[in-house]
């Protein structure tokens, strides 16, 4: 990938273009580099993920095919990818056809793998991105690469393009951290709204005081935040809000 290529998309980034253009402008330059699909995800809170699974602690977009969709998104077998287990825990790279991955894997891991292989998804990688000095904000991305056929096409491909692939999967995840994050969770303004006052310590009453909204309202506003946001209660809902940057008191 030349540095021009990285450079517009930097650029994109930070020149207001739209979350559905920057991610399809990601995307784009992904596929130019022979990946066919890609997977990314952010888990604010990894004891989230312990407690609850990725699945509702995370938040993911991805272009993988309908056939994965139906066989493991529907599923919430995501939470069973060993990949995801050992990025969220430090792993910097995973290749998926190593086959010492799985020695240790549970049983629905290995389950997880063999669904995944038979629907062609057996060579690619992921990538370890970003997380806060606190462990805050795991993100993460999967490369998935169908044009490869055998451990060693796959091995060729990887040793070209395995530098460009990292240098655009972080800039990618920059870009989405600092201005696109609503391609991963699309709070409406009022959303952010309540949420910020909120996070400032003020009660539900002098918000809607302040919005000049009623009480009715201003529920109708956390509990789509909330559902947006998978959070069990308001504070968890603003907690999640304040590390993803969705909003700043």
């Amino acid at each position: 990938m030349s540095l021009e290529k990285l450079i517009d998309l930097a650029g994109a980034a930070k020149a207001g273009t739209g979350d559905v253009a920057f991610w399809d402008s990601c995307t784009q330059t992904f596929a130019d580099l022979g990946v066919t699909g890609i997977g990314y995800g952010i888990i604010p809170y990894a004891s989230d993920a312990t407690v609850r699974g990725f699945t509702q602690a995370g938040f993911f977009r991805h272009t993988y095919p309908q056939d994965w969709v139906t066989a493991v998104e529907e599923q919430a077998l995501v939470d069973d990818d060993i990949s995801v287990e050992l990025i969220a825990n430090g792993t910097k790279e995973v290749l998926w056809n190593d086959a010492s991955l799985l020695d240790h894997a549970t049983e629905p891991q290995q389950m997880q793998s063999e669904l995944e292989n038979d629907i062609g998804m057996r060579f690619g990688a992921s990538f370890a991105l970003n997380r806060t000095p606190a462990g805050q904000a795991i993100s993460g991305i999967g490369l998935w690469v169908s044009e490869t056929r055998t451990d060693r096409e796959f091995d060729l491909y990887w040793q070209q393009h395995r530098s460009a692939l990292r240098r655009l999967s972080f800039a990618m995840d920059e870009g989405i951290r600092r201005d696109h994050m609503s391609v991963l969770v699309n709070l409406t303004p009022r959303e952010r709204d309540c949420l910020s006052y909120l996070a400032i310590g003020l009660r539900p009453a002098e918000i809607c005081w302040t919005l000049k909204i009623s009480e009715k309202t201003f529920e109708k506003h956390i509990k789509g935040a909330k559902e947006k946001l998978r959070a069990s209660t308001r504070d968890h809902a603003v907690a999640k809000s304040l590390v993803l940057g969705l909003i700043q008191p």
